[in-house]
């Protein structure tokens, strides 16, 4: 995980990686070994979509979220597939 963290703020900046990571900053600071990195303003994603392959059977999905202020999100279903987006032609 410190490699990638390591990856992560040599190109958005320790502070941004460690903050929302909860890692410790100094740890992070120390494993970058001096080498200079770009700080750029983090962007918070808009959307992020996780799409399976089409061989998967789905039985049972949980998805949970949790914001950085602590709100908490949990989507749950069981069903032989994903329920479809709004607006899509029902099927069945």
């Amino acid at each position: 995980m410190w490699h990638a963290a390591v990856e992560l703020a040599r190109e958005h900046g320790v502070y941004s990686v460690a903050h929302p990571l909860r890692l410790d900053y100094t740890g992070l600071k120390k494993r970058l070994g001096g080498v200079s990195h770009r700080r750029r303003k983090a962007r918070k994603p808009a959307f992020v979509e996780l799409i399976a392959p089409p061989s998967a059977m789905l039985r049972d999905c949980l998805i949970e979220f949790e914001s950085l202020h602590g709100g908490k999100v949990r989507i749950q279903w069981k069903a032989a597939a994903p329920p479809a987006p709004i607006g899509a032609p029902m099927r069945g």
